[in-house]
């Protein structure tokens, strides 16, 4: 995301999922916030961010002492969430409006959104259990008070409320905006956030007993994988050329956009993921087809040394496919540079600043 933003031009702001990375740039748009028209962000941005306060709620957190890794990036998220509805919700006049991406949806007429999908299949939780028997699997390991939000949650689906008034806490961070798709998928939505919980809780319990940072790592990865299902992925159309933004999209995205017969091809690949070898493999690169690869990066780490942003295997795929790369910062290996941003920085229709 860049800082610069000309007196006499609108932006239109898409926020792929709320990690830190993928959202801080928004500060440099404070104090330009009445040239921002529109905020778009995936369509279960609310889920995931009431998965990441559940996770914050189990019992064990209390008690946990090596946890602060997690702990902080999962407040991170909540936070962002926090600010993004201070800004969309800030002086009338002065603020962008907000809307929700989704398969099928367009916008400005050269925009297409690929994920995530408006229904996401899962058990129908809300419905085959019932309300008062998932309330107490939610007893089992949350707080008191995170049981309280839940039981509201979960009865303002299952009961068909037209919305969630009923908690200040879900009031402080949940959004608001257009083409949310209301009560067509308010079911879906509710069935990701009890299939998140339900398929974790022996993790949940397990933790709980034992409040170490193994067993708390375990449901984190399981987190980021979920909220990398249904990130945003936009194509775009310029002139004769396509692009593909991908942001930390997983492989399952992928194999489902070409199981469903979805045409990903694009000129230009934003690589997911920073150039992660979990979001890519030569299967999905030669559905997409780019001749260009576009990876930001700021040569960090994903889990452990193992996997380098980029990585090694991702950067050798693309050499033996013959796609250009172009790189937001220099490839390291220790202190060595193994690749330099400056020769790989621009062509005929992109320049990375």
């Amino acid at each position: 995301m860049t800082k610069n933003i000309a007196e006499d031009e609108i932006a239109h702001i898409f926020l792929t999922h709320h990690d830190n990375d993928h959202l801080e740039g928004l500060r440099f748009f404070i104090g330009k916030m009445s040239q921002v028209r529109e905020i778009t962000v995936p369509l279960y941005q609310n889920e995931i961010t009431l998965i990441a306060r559940a996770i914050l709620n189990l019992k064990g957190i209390g008690k946990s002492t090596d946890c602060n890794e997690f702990t902080k990036a999962l407040i991170e998220i909540v936070n962002n969430q926090v600010f993004i509805k201070t800004i969309v919700e800030g002086k009338r006049g002065e603020c962008p409006k907000l809307s929700f991406a989704y398969e099928g949806k367009y916008f400005c007429h050269h925009i297409e959104c690929l994920n995530p999908p408006l229904i996401i299949d899962s058990y129908d939780w809300i419905h085959e259990v019932g309300e008062r028997d998932l309330i107490q699997l939610m007893s089992d390991v949350f707080t008191k008070e995170f049981v309280r939000e839940m039981e509201i949650y979960i009865r303002s689906n299952s009961t068909r409320y037209s919305n969630i008034v009923d908690s200040q806490e879900f009031n402080r961070f949940w959004l608001y905006g257009e083409n949310d798709r209301g009560r067509e998928t308010s079911d879906a939505k509710c069935n990701y956030v009890l299939n998140f919980m339900m398929q974790n809780r022996e993790l949940f319990k397990k933790f709980n007993e034992k409040s170490t940072r193994d067993n708390l790592k375990e449901i984190y990865k399981n987190y980021v994988k979920c909220t990398h299902d249904v990130c945003m992925v936009l194509k775009t159309f310029f002139e004769d050329k396509k692009m593909l933004l991908t942001g930390d999209a997983s492989k399952k995205v992928f194999k489902r956009l070409i199981r469903e017969g979805k045409d990903i091809s694009a000129t230009y690949l934003k690589m997911p993921h920073h150039g992660s070898k979990h979001n890519m493999n030569k299967k999905i690169l030669s559905e997409i087809s780019p001749e260009v690869a576009i990876i930001s990066h700021d040569n960090g780490h994903f889990g452990s040394a193992k996997d380098t942003h980029p990585n090694q295997e991702i950067l050798e795929l693309l050499q033996n496919e013959k796609i250009k790369i172009l790189l937001t910062n220099d490839v390291k290996k220790g202190d060595v540079i193994i690749m330099k941003k400056d020769n790989h920085d621009k062509d005929y229709y992109v320049n990375i600043l």
